[in-house]
Protein backbone atom coordinates (compact mmCIF):
# COMPACT_ATOMS: atom_id res chain seq x y z
CA UNK A 1 0.00 0.00 0.00
CA UNK A 2 1.19 3.77 -1.08
CA UNK A 3 1.78 6.20 1.51
CA UNK A 4 -1.14 8.24 -1.10
CA UNK A 5 -3.60 5.08 -1.03
CA UNK A 6 -2.73 5.28 2.92
CA UNK A 7 -3.69 9.14 3.63
CA UNK A 8 -6.57 8.39 0.96
CA UNK A 9 -8.22 5.40 3.36
CA UNK A 10 -7.28 7.44 6.63
CA UNK A 11 -9.53 10.37 4.93
CA UNK A 12 -12.55 8.21 3.58
CA UNK A 13 -12.74 6.75 7.40
CA UNK A 14 -13.07 9.85 8.88
CA UNK A 15 -9.24 10.24 10.21
CA UNK A 16 -7.81 13.44 9.68
CA UNK A 17 -4.50 13.33 8.55
CA UNK A 18 -2.20 14.85 11.52
CA UNK A 19 1.29 15.58 10.92
CA UNK A 20 2.26 13.01 14.21
CA UNK A 21 0.21 10.14 12.37
CA UNK A 22 2.38 11.00 9.13
CA UNK A 23 5.39 10.32 11.06
CA UNK A 24 3.96 7.42 12.27
CA UNK A 25 3.73 6.14 8.96
CA UNK A 26 6.85 7.51 8.02
CA UNK A 27 8.47 5.54 10.82
CA UNK A 28 6.67 2.46 9.50
CA UNK A 29 7.73 2.74 6.42
CA UNK A 30 11.35 3.36 7.41
CA UNK A 31 13.87 2.73 4.79
CA UNK A 32 11.55 0.82 2.60
CA UNK A 33 11.77 -2.37 4.10
CA UNK A 34 9.16 -3.70 5.91
CA UNK A 35 10.18 -4.88 9.44
CA UNK A 36 7.96 -5.32 12.26
CA UNK A 37 8.48 -2.54 14.72
CA UNK A 38 7.30 -2.24 18.48
CA UNK A 39 5.39 0.78 19.26
CA UNK A 40 8.24 1.96 21.48
CA UNK A 41 10.36 1.38 18.30
CA UNK A 42 8.16 3.66 16.38
CA UNK A 43 7.66 6.25 19.28
CA UNK A 44 11.40 6.61 19.07
CA UNK A 45 11.37 7.61 15.34
CA UNK A 46 8.80 9.66 15.95
CA UNK A 47 10.09 11.84 19.19
CA UNK A 48 12.95 12.53 17.04
CA UNK A 49 10.68 15.58 14.80
CA UNK A 50 7.85 15.36 17.50
CA UNK A 51 9.83 15.17 20.85
CA UNK A 52 6.40 15.86 22.80
CA UNK A 53 4.52 13.19 21.41
CA UNK A 54 3.69 10.21 24.24
CA UNK A 55 4.01 6.14 23.84
CA UNK A 56 -0.33 6.11 24.31
CA UNK A 57 -0.25 8.59 21.48
CA UNK A 58 1.43 6.19 19.27
CA UNK A 59 -0.21 3.23 20.55
CA UNK A 60 -3.72 4.97 19.86
CA UNK A 61 -2.90 5.71 16.35
CA UNK A 62 -1.69 1.98 15.79
CA UNK A 63 -4.83 0.79 16.52
CA UNK A 64 -6.65 3.05 14.28
CA UNK A 65 -4.26 2.06 11.55
CA UNK A 66 -4.73 -1.99 12.54
CA UNK A 67 -8.68 -1.27 12.71
CA UNK A 68 -8.79 0.43 9.23
CA UNK A 69 -6.24 -3.02 8.25
CA UNK A 70 -3.51 -0.20 7.08
CA UNK A 71 -1.05 -1.85 9.82
CA UNK A 72 -0.96 -5.83 11.28
CA UNK A 73 -0.24 -6.06 14.64
CA UNK A 74 1.76 -9.24 15.08
CA UNK A 75 2.71 -11.27 17.75
CA UNK A 76 6.03 -12.95 17.77
CA UNK A 77 5.94 -14.36 20.74
CA UNK A 78 8.10 -12.52 22.73
CA UNK A 79 6.16 -10.39 24.65
CA UNK A 80 6.00 -7.33 22.38
CA UNK A 81 3.33 -6.55 19.33
CA UNK A 82 5.04 -5.84 16.64
CA UNK A 83 3.73 -3.71 13.62
CA UNK A 84 4.18 -2.99 9.76
CA UNK A 85 2.08 -2.01 7.09
CA UNK A 86 -0.22 -3.93 5.00
CA UNK A 87 1.08 -4.29 1.28
CA UNK A 88 -2.13 -6.28 0.35
CA UNK A 89 -0.33 -9.30 0.52
CA UNK A 90 -0.86 -11.90 3.07
CA UNK A 91 2.45 -12.88 4.55
CA UNK A 92 4.08 -14.78 7.39
CA UNK A 93 7.33 -14.37 9.24
CA UNK A 94 10.68 -16.47 10.02
CA UNK A 95 11.66 -14.78 13.98
CA UNK A 96 15.50 -15.07 15.28
CA UNK A 97 14.67 -16.54 18.78
CA UNK A 98 18.45 -14.61 19.76
CA UNK A 99 18.30 -10.60 18.12
CA UNK A 100 14.02 -10.94 16.90
CA UNK A 101 14.83 -9.52 13.39
CA UNK A 102 11.77 -10.80 11.72
CA UNK A 103 11.31 -11.86 7.81
CA UNK A 104 8.49 -12.03 6.11
CA UNK A 105 8.22 -15.39 3.68
CA UNK A 106 5.91 -14.27 0.77
CA UNK A 107 3.33 -17.16 1.27
CA UNK A 108 1.00 -18.62 3.04
CA UNK A 109 0.59 -22.29 3.79
CA UNK A 110 -3.02 -21.96 4.89
CA UNK A 111 -3.74 -21.35 1.27
CA UNK A 112 -3.98 -24.92 0.58
CA UNK A 113 -6.08 -26.11 3.84
CA UNK A 114 -9.77 -26.58 3.11
CA UNK A 115 -11.04 -23.53 5.84
CA UNK A 116 -14.81 -24.20 5.12
CA UNK A 117 -14.39 -28.15 6.16
CA UNK A 118 -12.35 -27.73 9.26
CA UNK A 119 -15.30 -24.41 10.40
CA UNK A 120 -17.55 -27.77 9.38
CA UNK A 121 -16.28 -30.60 10.99
CA UNK A 122 -15.38 -28.65 14.83
CA UNK A 123 -18.10 -25.71 14.03
CA UNK A 124 -15.90 -23.05 14.25
CA UNK A 125 -15.66 -19.64 12.79
CA UNK A 126 -12.30 -19.40 11.76
CA UNK A 127 -11.37 -15.31 11.51
CA UNK A 128 -7.42 -15.37 11.26
CA UNK A 129 -4.85 -17.31 11.55
CA UNK A 130 -1.18 -16.84 12.84
CA UNK A 131 1.62 -18.92 11.50
CA UNK A 132 5.81 -17.97 12.31
CA UNK A 133 8.66 -20.05 12.16
CA UNK A 134 11.00 -19.39 14.67
CA UNK A 135 14.62 -20.00 14.73
CA UNK A 136 18.07 -18.73 14.08
CA UNK A 137 19.08 -15.53 11.60
CA UNK A 138 22.62 -15.93 9.71
CA UNK A 139 23.83 -13.73 12.01
CA UNK A 140 23.08 -15.30 15.27
CA UNK A 141 23.11 -18.98 14.32
CA UNK A 142 26.95 -18.76 14.35
CA UNK A 143 27.47 -17.09 17.88
CA UNK A 144 28.67 -18.54 21.18
CA UNK A 145 26.16 -18.35 23.65
CA UNK A 146 26.28 -15.73 25.88
CA UNK A 147 27.68 -13.06 23.19
CA UNK A 148 25.08 -9.90 22.71
CA UNK A 149 22.82 -10.26 19.20
CA UNK A 150 24.12 -8.69 15.92
CA UNK A 151 28.16 -9.27 17.66
CA UNK A 152 30.18 -12.04 16.80
CA UNK A 153 33.59 -12.86 18.81
CA UNK A 154 34.50 -15.31 16.15
CA UNK A 155 37.36 -15.94 13.45
CA UNK A 156 36.55 -14.24 9.98
CA UNK A 157 36.08 -18.08 8.32
CA UNK A 158 32.50 -18.17 9.60
CA UNK A 159 29.88 -18.03 6.92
Amino acid sequence: MKGSQVLERLRKSGYKITPQRQEILNALLGSGINIPQSAEEIHKKVIEKYPHISLDTVYRNLQVLTDLEIVSKLNLQDGKNRYELNYGEHHHHLICLKCGAAEAIEFCPFKSVDIKKIEEEKKFEIRRHSFELFGYCKICRHQPEGTEPGTFEGTDDQE
